[in-house]
């Protein structure tokens, strides 16, 4: 999605300099937006892929490998399973979010539905997925005590290490998405800003 958007600030920049190239870069804008929206609904459905796989995984995982059965491992497993469910709905609401921005409006309000996407996208990226890591993670060490039923010390605590270190992974890339979405939100700012003021595109 990012790259539709640093195609729509360099159209506009790039027709700012020559009114007379605007209408003609409304509509690269346009035909450039519907080609790689196209490729941002498939990212959105292949994050909801792989966390529908990871879901199934776990939940197989829980089934048939360690059929936990205290309270407590109830707990963790609801926590776990919980985070995943509510990840593949913010994803599938985001397919949806994306799908309704009408291509074939002004640039000015086809910009404005991006900045509002991408609000709505940052903060998915921060407090909120930061926030169901969070459960995830004190989900997935609430079984470690019973987990001692179906492995050896050895290996609960090789999960455990590994475990801390996909989360710092996975965390690093969450800073790095927030860090890359803010300024890009500062330049769509930038440009709403401009066509505010009266030097708007008309598609």
């Amino acid at each position: 999605m990012s790259d539709i958007l640093d195609d729509f600030k360099g159209q506009w920049d790039a027709a700012k300099k020559d009114s007379a190239k605007q209408t003609v870069s409304a509509k690269d804008l346009v035909a450039a937006a519907q080609q790689k929206m196209r490729s941002a609904v498939l990212m959105h459905v292949g994050n909801t892929a792989v966390l529908v796989v990871t879901l199934v995984g776990i939940c197989l995982f829980f089934i048939y490998v360690a059929p936990l059965q205290e309270v407590l491992s109830h707990i963790g497993m609801a926590l776990m399973i919980g985070g995943l469910m509510l990840r593949i709905l913010i994803e599938f609401h985001s397919i949806y979010r994306s799908t309704k921005i009408d291509l074939s409006d002004t640039a000015f309000a086809v910009n404005k539905s991006y900045m509002s996407f991408y609000t709505y996208r940052k903060k998915i990226h921060g407090s909120v997925t930061i926030g169901i890591l969070i459960a995830y993670t004190v989900g997935f060490y609430i079984l470690l005590p019973e987990f001692g039923n179906y492995f050896t010390q050895t290996q609960i605590i090789l999960l455990a290490l590994s475990y801390l270190l996909a989360a710092a992974i996975f965390g690093y890339s969450i800073k790095m998405a927030i860090r890359k979405e803010v300024k890009l939100l500062n330049s769509l700012m930038d440009i709403q800003q401009e066509m505010t003021d009266g030097e708007g595109l008309k598609g």
